[in-house]
């Protein structure tokens, strides 16, 4: 794929969060709100006739907010059932720490566990630190913009034959594009976009995007429409290099 069909693709995936949040926005809690919060998100797919199969999908957040320090710990897990055997095909651990330095700039540490049988990750585990620029601010919504850096391991199943490395270890830089709005007290939508290159060989990139639509039933109960995107230049053999994915959920605040 060719980096001007990436960049149409970004530009769609813009226009869709402004006419319908890594999940590191979705979900988040009020500036103004401080202490313990968080949500629970369960969706699901099932299959019969030729195919007996159930999908189902578990992802939250808990946020722990203070003065100016936001500590977030993030979590997904999808699992499948065929013929009655479960399996867990993609898990995800998220930490971030965020410290304001000033109204709009912050500085954030972050780590990350997580595994993909679909793509043939085996492992993958990262640690990185940055900064944030929120360059717009407004009553219903913002515009932020961060820079870090990021060391990136990995360890992939292949054969022995495979001409991708089972092993790697790299530094990348990564940016990311983060968006929210609420449209009225029941609706809001917002998500974020990364592109994380290698800091030696800038053809070498990882490209993520993730966009929510919200709808507040109650206090409590929400339902969301997810859309997720991801691009990898290099992917392992036989894995192709864009993947989409789009689920319907029902969120439960606290």
């Amino acid at each position: 794929m060719t980096m001007k069909k990436l960049l149409v693709i970004f530009f769609f995936i813009m226009l869709i969060s402004t006419q319908a949040q890594v999940n590191t926005e979705k979900y988040r809690t009020p500036d103004t709100l401080k202490g313990f919060a968080g949500y629970f998100e369960f969706s699901g797919t099932i299959k019969t006739g030729n195919s007996e199969k159930t999908e189902a999908g578990i992802d939250g957040r808990i946020d722990w907010k203070l003065s100016s320090v936001t500590t977030f710990l993030i979590f997904e897990s999808d699992y499948e059932w065929v013929n009655g055997n479960r399996t867990s095909n993609e898990g995800l651990i998220h930490l971030r720490h965020v410290r304001n330095i000033t109204r709009l700039l912050d500085i954030e540490f972050f780590g990350q566990v997580n595994y993909d049988k679909k793509v043939l990750l085996d492992n993958r585990e990262l640690i990185g630190a940055g900064i944030r620029h929120k360059f717009l601010n407004f009553s219903t919504g913002d515009l932020t913009l961060g820079t870090a850096y990021m060391f990136e391991h990995e360890n992939f199943n292949l054969p022995e034959n495979a001409v991708h490395l089972p092993e790697v270890n790299v530094h990348r830089w990564s940016n990311y594009l983060s968006y929210f709005l609420g449209i009225n007290p029941y609706v809001n939508f917002g998500g974020v976009v990364y592109y994380q290159p290698m800091f030696d060989n800038f053809s070498d990139y990882k490209l993520l995007a993730e966009n929510s639509l919200t709808v507040k039933l109650t206090e409590l109960i929400s339902l969301s429409i997810n859309f997720k995107l991801r691009h990898d230049s290099d992917p392992p053999d036989g894995i192709k290099q864009t993947d989409t994915k789009t689920d319907l959920g029902i969120a439960f605040k606290f």
